[in-house]
């Protein structure tokens, strides 16, 4: 059976750290096959590119690069927000009709507890 293959966005912050290992675990271990643009040949891929702006010339490496496969995985920042670069391609796999997987980011401080969860119910109307 052929296995899905996935483009696993992130922020180049975590590049070649523990969490970037984890994450593409991850994901092989859902049975994916992961393109993850951290390589030097998409380095070197992006840098030889000659279209017109900084927008076109990521759209044709990693725009390409995203509308190539069938799942979309990414990882927001701890905060929960998610940098250009990242948005861009979100863009493009929203486009594109991916299937689209965000990875954990930041989990234990977005967990709430009993209380904490009561709380909001209660501020939101609902107890």
């Amino acid at each position: 059976m052929k296995k899905l293959k996935v483009y696993y966005a992130h922020f180049m912050g975590i590049y070649n750290t523990p969490q970037e290992e984890r994450d593409v675990k991850t994901l092989e271990a859902l049975g994916l096959e992961v393109l993850n643009p951290n390589t030097p040949e998409v380095s070197a891929e992006f840098a030889a590119e000659k279209t017109g702006s900084y927008e076109a010339k990521f759209d044709k490496v990693f725009g390409t690069k995203v509308r190539e496969c069938e799942v979309f995985a990414f990882k927001a920042l701890p905060d929960g927000r998610i940098p250009g670069g990242i948005a861009m391609e979100l863009k493009y796999a929203t486009a594109a009709g991916k299937i689209i997987i965000e990875l954990p980011s930041g989990t234990y401080a977005r967990m709430m507890g009993r209380d904490d969860t009561r709380e909001y119910l209660r501020d939101i109307g609902q107890r």
